[in-house]
């Protein structure tokens, strides 16, 4: 249970936020929290909501909304909200939390990144360790290269066996993987390896960029290097953003919605139903780059707590 004190200072960092913004004239919009669709994203697990009528999902981000939105109006738009993930509980992860996602048209990669930064610089009172961070330009690592200085190999190009054997030698625990000839378990053993491996080496603060097409989500892929066009910022082992190049080729986003399909089906998830009012509005959005940050995170990692129960009212399963 949050303090009064930590919960003035969590107010203060959304309201830092929202004033970024509006300098930057991006708009502020809310989207709706229930959804046809869940994720097809087999990491993640929506909560389902059931009527008479139909059968809804809590979103697990408001990124398809979002999207949607940006196809319509084409301007610069963030919104702060709630966000469920069924099955997410731990010192860092619980099943209600709230996430700020914005969009930003004709923005790059690079500028993005740099504008994560800018935002964590107007917040207030910025804990030491950013103090020290922030007066010279974040570390950003390719996790192609990382991945192939540690192990030797491109990882889009390891045998899975390799991947599955490297991850059983670091002796953690690994009965929530399970073999499968498929890219998405390609995904599980990467990211175990860079969490369990990689990730411990490379600092206290950092961006990671050049994640192998696996790993692509929503994103685009660069041809030249065969990486996706996206980043995730991390800040002491914790995960706080992740953007994407965002792509806009709805027969592109089908075709990965059936991979993922199929890893569902594959692991005994539910099938989710291919989210088609989404996919024909990517066709419409503008070239933009988009990010997502956890705010439970960073004002965890802002006021150097150690779980976000310490910083979130009724944290799960104290409700």
């Amino acid at each position: 249970m949050p303090t009064w004190p930590v919960l003035k200072a969590r107010a203060k960092v959304l309201a830092a936020i929202r004033r970024f913004f509006e300098a930057r004239s991006v708009t502020e919009v809310s989207t709706p929290s229930l959804s046809r669709s869940g994720t097809f994203d087999a990491q993640l697990s929506s909560f389902e909501v059931s009527d008479q009528a139909e059968k809804l999902f809590l979103q697990t981000s408001p990124e398809y909304a979002l999207k949607r939105a940006l196809a319509v109006y084409r301007e610069a738009i963030f919104e702060i909200t709630p966000a469920f993930r069924r099955g997410d509980q731990g010192s860092q992860h619980n099943p209600e939390f709230t996430m700020l996602e914005w969009y930003r048209p004709g923005l790059s990669l690079s500028g993005l990144m740099a504008e994560v930064v800018d935002l964590l610089n107007a917040l207030p009172e910025p804990p030491e360790i950013w103090r020290a961070q922030s007066k010279v330009d974040l570390p950003v690592y390719s996790f192609r290269a990382v991945f192939e200085q540690r192990f030797g190999v491109n990882p889009n190009e390891a045998a899975l066996s390799s991947l599955w054997q490297w991850v059983q030698e670091t002796g953690a625990e690994v009965t929530h993987l399970a073999p499968h000839d498929d890219d998405q378990f390609r995904s599980d053993c990467l990211d175990f390896l860079f969490l369990e491996v990689l990730q411990p080496s490379l600092g206290d603060i950092f961006f990671l960029t050049e994640f192998p097409p696996c790993q692509a989500a929503l994103a685009e892929i660069d041809p030249k290097t065969d990486t996706a066009q996206r980043f995730e910022l991390y800040w002491q082992g914790t995960e706080l953003a992740n953007g994407y190049l965002e792509l806009r080729d709805p027969a592109v986003i089908l075709s990965r919605h059936t991979v993922m399909a199929t890893a569902r089906i594959n692991r005994g998830l539910p099938s989710i139903a291919f989210d088609t009012a989404f996919a024909e509005a990517s066709a419409l959005m503008p070239a933009c780059a988009g990010v997502a940050l956890g705010i439970d995170r960073l004002v965890m990692v802002w006021l150097k707590a150690k779980t976000l129960s310490e910083v979130q009212l009724f944290s799960w399963p104290n409700h």
